[in-house]
């Protein structure tokens, strides 16, 4: 079931990176603008929001896995319109609807939850996180070779298989978990009103939105500081883009084994401590002259891995804010980072516009890890008087 999981959730990421490569071509094929093409990108992050919210509504309500299922083949019949589809319009609303393969990273995590305690959760969502990071990695070249050879409609094939795959898999290895399904009907925004009442929810969300909002700048600033402030190539741009996922990477397993004696606690406090010394420094040398790539790209691989360590833990922790609201907390925070990476994207896009800088990139992140330190102190601070309300 452990191999399901971590595919689970690394489909979502291929889903949404692995065509990319194939923008240009498609953007052609269709007779359209590259702004318009950029629509399967944007108005897919925004449909991933709507979905997160909905399938962990859903799933605390009716149960994990037929919710799962559904979202699953939501999406291979959805990854077949894309592939059949000869028009831009229709082919944006298939696309729109794959967005359903988020419910997989949704609620892989509160299978975890329903069968394991905190720490043995963060534990195993570290080592899902750390097979999940290859997926940004692997995505873009996979779907580069697949429109190489055969064509960007490949890329969607692939799709295709790959959840009907999931489907059987989900089927045949997957149980369900959550012993309460099934229980009386109560209004939809119930789940979602008592999460958002609740302040240890926005502790948690805020510092996973606050990390991955790093991580939303760095990948939306890196390709024009790198290409007009240090005059990189395209793929040493490609390669500098990678390291914030390696050092994630990094982060991910090395919080599964600090979990076995340390509390979840303790671990996203010391991620948020990496991402901040590590940018703090980058500030100081990029600010003294030192404007290297080996400097950008050597710091902000350890915000990466102080975000590796945060994010299982914290991930963790949101669902066992209302244990009985499990994949609703789930679906609703990861709704809330997107919305938010978005945002902090497009930003991002605007000022590096005006000054494509990398002094002015790292400042844009820095206040992002350095007010999530802050509200990781607080937790660690105040995480027994948690404990005891659970």
């Amino acid at each position: 079931m452990a191999v399901t999981l971590a595919l689970l959730s690394a489909l979502p990421l291929l889903s949404l990176n692995m065509f990319l490569p194939s923008l240009g071509v498609m953007a052609e094929d269709f007779g359209v603008g590259y702004d318009e093409i950029a629509l399967t990108f944007s108005l897919y992050l925004a449909f991933t929001a709507v979905f997160q919210v909905c399938s962990g509504i859903l799933a605390d309500r009716f149960g994990r896995k037929p919710v799962l299922m559904w979202c699953i083949l939501v999406f291979s019949a959805s990854s077949v319109g894309c592939l059949l589809s000869d028009g831009y319009p229709e082919f944006l609303v298939f696309r729109c609807l794959q967005s359903s393969v988020v419910s997989g990273m949704v609620l892989s995590r509160a299978i975890v939850r329903d069968l394991f305690d905190r720490t043995r959760t963060a534990k195993v969502l570290g080592y899902i996180a750390t097979a999940m990071s290859l997926a940004p990695i692997l995505g873009p070249l996979l779907g580069g070779i697949l429109a190489e050879v055969g064509g960007w409609r490949h890329v969607f094939g692939v799709y295709f298989l790959s959840g009907v795959l999931l489907l059987i898999l989900v089927g045949l290895k997957v149980p369900e978990t959550d012993t309460r399904c099934g229980r009386p009907e109560e209004s939809p925004s119930g789940p979602a009103l008592a999460l958002f009442l609740d302040s240890r929810f926005w502790q948690y969300t805020s510092i996973m939105t606050l990390a991955t909002g790093t991580f939303y700048v760095f990948v939306s600033g890196v390709p024009i500081v790198a290409t007009e402030h240090f005059m990189m190539s395209q793929a040493e741009t490609g390669l500098g883009l990678g390291t914030i996922t390696v050092g994630f990477l990094a982060g991910s397993f090395a919080s599964g084994r600090l979990l076995e004696s340390f509390g979840p606690h303790t671990v996203i406090l010391w991620g948020r401590l990496a991402a901040g010394v590590g940018l703090a420094a980058c500030v100081c040398l990029l600010w003294v002259g030192w404007e290297m790539p080996v400097v950008l790209f050597g710091c902000t691989s350890l915000a990466g891995f102080g975000n590796g360590l945060t994010m299982p833990s914290a991930s963790a922790l949101v669902m066992f804010v209302r244990p009985d609201r499990a994949a609703s907390a789930s679906g609703l925070s990861d709704a809330v980072i997107v919305i938010a990476g978005a945002a902090l994207a497009t930003l991002t896009g605007h000022v590096l516009g005006a000054a494509p800088d990398a002094l002015v990139l790292v400042c844009l992140m820095l206040p992002l890890a350095m007010v999530s330190l802050g509200i990781s102190v607080f937790m660690s601070l105040h995480a027994g008087e948690t404990e005891a309300e659970d």
